[in-house]
């Protein structure tokens, strides 16, 4: 009844489609090409080319506060990701400051909806401990300058030999080797990261 009265809007297109994001921005979704990985990364891997309204309905998310667009995008990346061979999950963390800005993570959003049966369990014990600098605002080298020390295992435990990290939007990948090396400085051994979207542009080879 709550959705016949209030339909929702697209968060890609904007359009009253009943959707948060509706089966034509769905069908306009480009898969993102193999890709080597940043360094300190074992392997990368991205589902979609950030464009079009994917891009917008992530933009939403982040900065709109619309926590509820994390479920079809969620969906569309476990979709797109297949079957998971890790021993864990990790959403790359927010600083506690950002967290209560925005009100949630949004890949740990995203990484909620890869809990599917056979799946790894999704943990926590990564932690930024040190606030940043939106990266997004930044070149590529000051962004792993940015994210350098940023983050540290705070798990009771030592972290499971094989994680899979999960974020947003990867760029240079420089967030994502923090995190790598803080995963693998208490333990762990293979490190492989999974991304909803990537700008084409990102992996270009810049001078």
């Amino acid at each position: 009844m709550i959705g016949w009265l209030f339909p929702d809007y697209c968060a890609g297109c904007g359009r009253l489609t009943g959707e948060l994001f509706c089966a034509n921005c769905r069908a306009l979704l480009r898969p993102y090409p193999p890709f080597p990985p940043p360094t300190g990364l074992t392997a990368a891997r991205v589902a979609f080319r950030y464009e079009g309204g994917l891009a917008h309905a992530i933009h939403r998310l982040k900065y709109g506060h619309r926590r509820r667009i994390a479920r079809p995008l969620g969906d569309l990346l476990a979709a797109a990701a297949g079957p998971l061979d890790a021993d864990a999950l990790i959403a790359v963390p927010l600083h506690p400051t950002r967290l209560r800005e925005r009100g949630f993570n949004q890949a740990a959003e995203l990484a909620a909806r890869l809990q599917r049966p056979g799946a790894p369990p999704l943990i926590d014990g990564l932690a930024r401990v040190r606030a940043t600098n939106q990266q997004a605002r930044l070149e590529a080298p000051a962004r792993t300058a940015n994210v350098a020390g940023a983050f540290v295992w705070v798990g009771s435990t030592p972290p499971p030999p094989r994680i899979i990290l999960i974020d947003d939007v990867l760029t240079t990948g420089a967030t994502l080797a923090a995190c790598a090396a803080a995963l693998r400085t208490a333990g762990a051994h293979a490190v492989r990261a999974l991304a909803l979207a990537r700008s084409v542009i990102d992996d270009a080879p810049r001078p």
